[in-house]
């Protein structure tokens, strides 16, 4: 009997582990399927104009985006149109960009940048501040001239300046030279680190980083979302940048199961430390909302199971014929005979 009641229920288990496993595929393609771009170069055509803008004077020819022009006060940003969002504990990123930087009288430099999608990009700086939008996060690859002689590169949280690096002349790297260097910058959201490497060539990616920071970048990150960009400003001289590829990706975090987000996250302010600073666990709503509903799942599944089975093995028994006994049973029985007489006929005759 227990065996025809899990066959009548088959079907229905099967399309539920079905269902179950098929959702918490999908979810996991969803969460595992980190944003991406790539543009070996920039062909200048419909498709490009969708997924990049151009602000300042960047503008592009013979597959380059020149950000500046060779002019005093010359800026310009090249920026992926789509706003990238940091979901999950502990976000990271990457990316790779070849560039080159003419500066024979100083310059700013050039600068890869994250800033709020609400940042006025369309605004001019100037020629200043490395053509920075208010609020960026950015690492800066800087050629002026200061108390640090030579390129540099510098690390801004915020519009802080959080790191400053020592002089890349040590390395052999002259960034205003105009040569075709290649960048590698990495911020893993594990270790917090901001790493940042180049190479004159492509293929040598350096196993060391030049720039090697601790810094918890998972706050900056996660408070809204963020316009991916390249920057640069000629400030007092006559500059020239150019970017030849890019290529960027985001590495989402682990979900929240826990909620702890602060009231107002934007009060926070983020300040970078020489030191790995102490990290608080942040959520969001709508990790709870998934914890609750896994739990209610699972809870709902194993109640189910175990009703299962106390149907299947206890509550239906077995059901056989019950069998009495049987008895031969003697039926007694006698003959009787009737006898008539002679007048008794006669008178029955009559």
């Amino acid at each position: 009997m227990a065996f025809s009641v899990v066959s009548r229920y088959s079907p229905f288990f099967v399309v539920l582990f079905v269902a179950l496993f098929a959702g918490l595929h999908c979810e996991s393609l969803g969460k595992n399927r980190a944003f991406s771009f790539r543009f070996e170069r920039f062909e200048k055509n419909r498709s490009l104009d969708a997924v990049i803008a151009l602000y300042g004077d960047a503008e592009i020819s013979d597959s380059v985006v020149g950000i500046t022009r060779p002019a005093v006060s010359s800026s310009g940003r090249v920026v992926y149109r789509k706003p990238v969002r940091f979901l999950g504990r502990n976000p990271g990123f990457s990316t790779y960009f070849a560039f080159s930087v003419s500066s024979p009288g100083g310059g700013e430099g050039l600068a890869f940048f994250l800033a709020p999608s609400s940042s006025p990009l369309k605004e001019s700086t100037n020629g200043l501040q490395v053509g920075l939008p208010p609020g960026a996060t950015a690492v800066k690859f800087a050629t002026l001239t200061g108390p640090e002689t030579g390129s540099h590169i510098g690390i801004e949280v915020s519009g802080k300046i959080s790191k400053q690096s020592s002089n890349l002349s040590n390395v052999s790297l002259v960034l205003n030279g105009g040569e075709k260097v290649h960048s590698w910058i990495d911020y893993d959201g594990d270790s917090k680190r901001l790493e940042v490497r180049l190479s004159k060539s492509r293929v040598l990616r350096p196993p060391s980083p030049l720039v090697s920071y601790p810094i918890d970048l998972s706050r900056v990150l996660q408070r809204e979302e963020k316009l991916v960009g390249i920057s640069s400003s000629s400030g007092n001289s006559t500059q020239t940048s150019s970017v030849y590829s890019w290529s960027f990706s985001v590495k989402q975090g682990a979900p929240y199961l826990m909620h702890s987000e602060p009231l107002d996250p934007g009060s926070v302010t983020v300040q970078a430390r020489e030191s790995p600073p102490i990290h608080l666990r942040r959520t969001y709503p709508w990790g709870v909302f998934i914890a609750m509903a896994f739990a209610a799942v699972c809870g709902g599944l194993v109640t189910f199971f175990a009703m299962f089975v106390w149907f299947a093995l206890i509550a239906r028994r077995p059901v056989a014929p019950v069998e009495y006994p049987v008895h031969p049973v003697e039926v007694a029985y006698q003959q009787i005979e009737l006898v008539v007489g002679e007048k008794g006929v006669d008178d029955a005759k009559k």
